[in-house]
């Protein structure tokens, strides 16, 4: 995918935030091995805190696109997600939780066509990485709920529709911003089950593309986790 010219400024900001995102993450982490034994004991290290874990589920993604397709429908596409997860105890009832995942996003448009077009149909094809950081509050012995910041890298970023070959787009930001909202259920055995919301906060479209547009992400997420004991 080529960058425009007049995305660089865009393209380097992103980069910026996602260098501080890092930092901000590995300072959190830091700073609670560091402070965690005054709420666990002395005998507390860093790794009876941390619990590893694998996850995988499916999305319905999509975008509010719909002033730049103007009378024309946007509607969610199915995907999936699989990746890992980190979940590190601060204190009793609070976690900090990290992942990193493989996501398959998009989105569908129902295309009205005209007098010499028939309607058909268009999808955005996303592979994402995706990285948040998660602030969870534990209650009840095994529920929790979570927010935080989610960071996605494209992979790739494709289009197609009937009239037109699945081409690379060279118009979407690579870097994502959304912010997660959600809850889930862990048991016993490890197993657990989890439900969010992912709302973008930065632009979809680079910027010299549609000056007076824009577009946010948005994605439902449900799945299920097992963290190693």
């Amino acid at each position: 995918m080529c960058w425009s010219p007049t995305g660089t400024k865009t393209q380097q900001k992103l980069i910026f935030n996602m260098r501080n995102y890092f930092l901000i993450t590995f300072t959190a982490f830091a700073l609670n091995a560091l402070l965690a034994p005054l709420a666990f004991g002395q005998n507390s290290t860093f790794r009876d805190r941390l619990t590893l874990g694998v996850k995988a589920g499916f999305n319905w993604t999509s975008s509010n696109d719909e002033d730049r397709v103007q009378d024309n429908k946007v509607k969610p596409r199915p995907g999936f997600h699989v990746g890992g997860l980190a979940h590190y105890h601060l204190a009793d009832n609070w976690a900090l939780q990290t992942e990193l995942t493989y996501s398959k996003e998009g989105a569908l448009y129902d295309f009205k066509g005209s007098k010499t077009i028939a309607p058909y149909e268009g999808k955005t094809d996303l592979n994402f990485l995706n990285v948040p950081l998660l602030v969870q509050y534990m209650f009840g012995s095994s529920f929790r709920i979570q927010t935080g910041p989610q960071l996605g890298y494209a992979l790739s970023i494709k289009y197609e529709d009937p009239y037109n070959e699945e081409s690379e787009k060279n118009d979407i930001q690579k870097v994502n911003l959304s912010w997660s909202v959600g809850f889930g259920y862990l048991t016993k055995s490890g197993i657990g089950f989890d439900a969010r919301y992912n709302a973008g906060l930065s632009n979809v479209y680079k910027e010299g593309f549609y000056p007076d547009q824009s577009a946010r992400t948005r994605a439902g997420q449900i799945g299920v986790f097992y963290q190693f004991k």
